[in-house]
This record gives structure tokens, sequence and C-alpha cells, in this order.
């Protein structure tokens, strides 16, 4: 019973030697590969010391078994494995130099002191603790280095034949088991033949022997169970064992030259990544921030990266142009949409993003990598709209020759049609009363026509103008007045203009026009009112426009200070956006059949437009209309 009990504290022991260095190695990311590697390496060199004592235990019956060799040394060699699997070749050269570098310093300080031992003049020189030191010392060199051929021939031949398993198709642990055992064959193979040479006593199935294949069957049950719930073999397989062993042998200062390579090129592509204009930011799942970039630091609203961290970003993004992507729902790929963050916010920003998913180590992470397009997105629309304004001034040119033309033409017949009526009533002095009145109608009808005519005309930009510099307030008093009272009636009328106000340079008689049918179209906009009408008048410099000036292409660059504005507002009935944009063209009109020529605006276009200036709108329907006209202002006195 106390040969079980050893021997099963033995197992233990070894079951604990290797979980610990699995611990620390699966922390590794955590606290730095240094804990795992230095324990390897007092394990490494504990074991010599435990084999040189020749500490053993009784498997059954007279067989037995080096501890040293066994409980200790199996479980580093299972490491090894378990690091090279994980790591790769480089790492498992390291481990193998580390051990030779082990085995040579134990080997010069045992010979040292086997020196001290003999030499007079040291401390240990008599005595029988020296005596002791140096026969045990002396007696364990051949086996020692027994040892340590057999432990760097099981470090070679464990990585070549695992490849060679994984080449054959068999599963993780059949690799592992075959490696192990395959090692343990060949090294005690290997142990044999060097003891022979040495005259060393030599016997292969012996107790060693059992415990190595009884042991290295459990270690290999650990490492798979270890590899499939914490860590991936990065061993694809397909080398032939001449490839492995030259690359354990001959190309380690080649591995170190791509290890620094590679090193450089992770920093510059860290540096390119912290630095890149675009945000770039890695999100768990469900949205909270693992890494960021300045960039994202900047457009969040963080002075440091790493403020950012566990901090959720999907809560302050509302997509726009992806009405079924959810943020944080399940990706098949990636995905590219615009957003607005922090839309609340005064400094809220229109990213372009894209959003990718990504699994490492089994993780599933997002990387979004956003670009600020607020900007780009202001000059695109002040783009379109500067783009829409030439579109609707070269349409209405268009329309104002071809109006211009038939104007001119069709105000020729008026003139002959006009002359021939007065030619009969002078000629011929017609009595009866009905041939009168036909011919005043036709008068009348000529008349009207002439008035069509000059208002096409004043849309065509033909008209004949008058220019000098007027008093503003005196000209929309006497627009006012042209009104008459049935047309004011219920009307609340106010007009502000500024007493120190610049002149407005124009024709008087086509800006009274103008006003007078501004004014005439509001009264009629403002007839189903339920409420007040109220119709305000209001002029001053340009600069202290209330809205922004938004001149045509053609007047970009003018300057506000050379301009005055008028402001003509009513609480009438509003337009909608599609008739704001045919507002100006000849004949377009929203009035009944019969109230109506829609030549009125159309007049004030290009009155306005002949005048060099221009005419903005702001108009919503319920909620009236805002005429706004600038024009130029004048230098020179003002004539009443």
């Amino acid at each position: 019973m106390e040969h079980f009990h050893a021997l099963l504290l033995t197992f233990l022991e070894m079951t604990f030697i290797f979980v610990g260095l699995g611990m620390l190695y699966s922390q590794r990311r955590a606290i730095g590969k240094a804990p795992f590697y230095m324990a390897l390496g007092l394990l490494f060199l504990f074991s010599h010391f435990v084999s040189a004592a020749e500490i053993r235990t009784v498997l059954f019956g007279t067989i037995d078994f080096e501890v040293g060799r066994i409980v200790i040394f199996l479980p580093i060699l299972t490491a090894y494995l378990m690091v090279y699997i994980t790591e790769g070749t480089l790492a498992a050269q390291r481990i193998i130099i580390g051990a030779a570098v082990l085995f040579g310093l134990y080997l010069y300080l045992g010979e040292l002191t086997r020196l001290q031992c003999n030499w007079y003049g040291f401390s240990l020189t008599s005595g029988t603790e020296a005596v002791t030191l140096d026969n045990l010392l002396g007696g364990s060199r051949n086996s020692m280095n027994l040892v340590a051929l057999s432990h760097l021939f099981d470090f070679l031949v464990l990585p070549i034949a695992y490849t060679r398993f994984k080449n054959f198709g068999l599963g993780r642990f059949f690799c592992i088991l075959g490696a192990l055992l395959t090692a343990l064959l060949l090294g005690a193979l290997l142990s044999q033949i060097i003891a022979l040479i040495y005259g060393l006593p030599a016997s292969f199935f012996n107790g060693n022997f059992i415990a190595r294949l009884i042991a290295g069957f459990w270690l290999a049950v650990m490492l798979g169970i270890y590899l499939a719930k914490i860590e991936v073999d990065i061993r694809s397989g397909g080398k032939s064992p001449l490839d492995i062993l030259f690359a354990f042998v001959g190309s380690y200062s080649r591995s170190k030259e791509l290890e620094a390579n590679l090193r450089e090129w992770t920093d510059r592509y860290r540096l390119v990544l912290e630095n890149a204009g675009e945000m770039i930011v890695m999100l768990t799942s469900d949205g909270r921030i693992i890494d960021a970039n300045f960039s994202a630091a900047r457009l969040l609203g963080s002075a440091n990266p790493g403020e950012l961290t566990n901090r959720r970003l999907f809560p302050r993004m509302r997509v726009l142009d992806r009405p079924g992507l959810t943020l944080g729902a399940e990706l098949d790929g990636p995905v590219r949409f615009q957003c607005r963050l922090d839309e609340k916010s005064p400094e809220s920003k229109l990213l372009s993003c894209s959003l990718s998913p990504m699994r490492i180590r089994g993780q599933l992470l997002l990387v979004l990598i956003g670009r600020d397009v607020t900007e780009e997105s202001k000059l695109a629309e002040e783009k379109a709209r500067l783009a829409e304004q030439l579109v609707h001034s070269q349409r209405i040119e268009a329309l104002g020759m071809l109006a211009g033309g038939i104007a001119h033409d069709f105000n020729n017949y008026i003139h002959a049609i006009l002359g021939h009526i007065d030619v009969i009533n002078y000629l011929h002095q017609p009595d009866d009363p009905e041939v009168l009145n036909h011919l005043e109608k036709i008068s009348t009808i000529a008349e009207q026509a002439g008035h069509l005519t000059s208002q096409l005309l004043g849309f065509a930009r033909k008209g004949k103008y008058q220019v000098t510099d007027l008093d503003l307030r005196q000209l929309l008093e006497n627009s006012l007045g042209l009104l008459g009272p049935r047309k004011q009636r219920d009307l609340s009328v106010s007009v502000d203009v500024p007493d120190d106000l610049k002149p407005v340079r124009a024709d008087s008689l086509q800006l009274q026009q103008v006003m007078l049918n501004l004014m005439i179209n509001a009264i009629d906009a403002m007839a189903n009112n339920k409420g007040e009408q109220i119709l305000t008048i209001t002029a001053g410099p340009a600069d202290a426009s209330p809205v922004p000036l938004e001149p045509p292409p053609e007047r970009a660059g003018i300057n506000p200070a050379d301009y005055l504005f008028i402001r003509v507002s009513d609480n009438g009935c509003g337009m909608t956006e599609a008739t704001q944009r045919k507002l100006f063209e000849p004949f377009f009109t929203t009035k009944p059949v019969g109230k109506g020529t829609g030549m009125g605006l159309a007049m004030v276009y290009g009155t306005v437009t002949n005048h060099q200036g221009w005419i903005q709108l702001e108009s919503a329907p319920g909620e009236g209309t805002t005429f706004y006209l600038f024009l130029p202002a004048g230098q020179g006195k003002v004539k009443s």
C-alpha cells in the first residue's frame, strides 16, 4: 500500500507540474512569457539534479523508475511540444538553445566544483564533505551526459514526429501521442547505444521505459484537452522530415531576421494605423470599444484613444441610408453605410463607415472604419444647389429669349391693330353705336394685350430702363398707394426702412411695378386667412440681411456692402417646394382660371435680374411666404 501511495503521489506531482506550466503559458499575453520560460528552465535544471541523485520510485514489484527523467522531465517535454504546436519553430528553437545552455552551465559548474574540491587552498579541499561531493559529481558525470544527450535528442525528434503524423492526416490527440511515444522510444534507444559506448549498464525494457510510456499517454491526454479548450494549433503539415530538421538546425538566424523584420513592419503598421486620417475602431460584437486610433478619439471627443476603451459606440450612431441595418446584429460580411454621430449635439458629424466582422482566437470582433464627410456633404449640397440654380437660370434665360421674340412681334401686331382702329375712326367716323362699341372693345383688348407684351418684355429683360438713385422708403410708400383703399381693407401693413439707408440703383417705374406685383400676390395668398392678414415690408443693407446671401453663379463673389435688400413677407397659405421651383416661369400660376396670367412673378424675376440683382425665397405650406430682393445700392443723390 505504501508503494501505491508513493506512486500516486508521484503521478499527481507530474500532473501538477504540467498543469502549472500550462497555466503560466495560457496567461503569457497577460503576464508575459518570462514566468513560463523561467519555470521551464528551473524544472529542467532540477530534473538533472534529481537524476544525478538517482531518486527512484517503485512502479510494481521490483521494477522502479527514475523520478527526474519521468516525473519532472516528461512534463517539460510535453510543454515544449505545446509551445511548438501553438507558436511554431522559432519558439521551439529558443527552448532547445536554452536547454543546451543550461546543460553547459551545469557541466561547467560541476567541473569547477570538482576542481575546487581537489585544489589545495580552497575551503573544500579537505574533509568528508569534499570527498563526497567530488565522488557524486565525478560518478554522475557520464550518466548526466547520457541524460542530457537523450533529452536534447527528444527535443529534436518531437516536432519532427508531430509534423509527420500531422502529414498523415491523423487527429490532434493521435499526433501528440504518436510524437511523444516516438520521441521516448528513439530517446530510449539512443540512451542504450550511448550506454554501451560508455560501458554503462543498459536495459531497454526496464522500469523507466514502461513508466515513460504510461506517463506519455497521460500527458498526451492532458495536452490534447488543453489545446482543445484554450489554444489553437498553427501547424499545417505538408513538410518532410528534412525540411523540419533544417528548419531547426540551419535557419535560426534567418528566423531571427524574419522576426525582426516582422516586428519592424508591425511597428510601422501600428504607426500608420494610429495616425491614419480615417477613424479606425475595434469593437466587441455589442459595440464596446476595444482599441481606437487618434482620428477616432478626435471624432469621438476624446484627447486620448485609451479613454475610449470599454465605451459603447453604437448608441451614438444613427444609420441613415440602410434602413434594415441594425448595429450590433450579426453580420455576414462587410457593410457600408452613412450614419449621423451624436445627432442631438451641435457638433454632430456625418460619417461614411465600413463595418467588418472578424474572428480572433474564436471571438467575434468588429472593425469600424469611418470618414468624416460632414464638410464634403455640405459642399456637395452647395454644388447641387448652385447647379440647380444654374439650370433654372438657363431655362429662364431660354424662355426669356423666346418670350422676348414673341412679345416684340406681337407688340408690332397690336400697334398695327390700334393704328387701323384710329384710321377707321378718323376717316369713316361711324355713327352706328354697335359699331362704335365693337371698336372700343377691340381697342381695349389690344391695350390689354399690349400690357401683356410689356410684361413679357420685362421678363425677357428687353424693356427700356432709366436707372437712377432712388429713395427706397418713398418708392415703397408710392407702391402701397397704388394698391388703393379696397386692396388694403382688412390688411395690416408695416413698412420699416432705416433713415440712413443708401439709395437703391434702379428704374423707378419698373421697381414700383415689381413691388406692386409682390404685394398683390401676397394679398391674394392671404385671402382665405381666418385671422389677421399681415403684410410686412422691410429694407436694409445686404450685409444685415436676416438670411445668408445666396447669389446666382454669375453674381458669385459680390460685396454685400454694395447691395440692399427688400423683404416682402405675408402670413398667407405658403407654397410647396414643387411650386417654388416653377414660380418664376412664364404663364405658371396657382390662381383659378381668369384670376391670373402667370406673368407677374416672371416679370419680377426679369426686372430684378436686369438690375444686376437676384431673388431669394422662403415659404412652406401654411406658414406664409417671404421674398428677398437684393438690388445694387446707389452712391449719388436720391431722386424722389
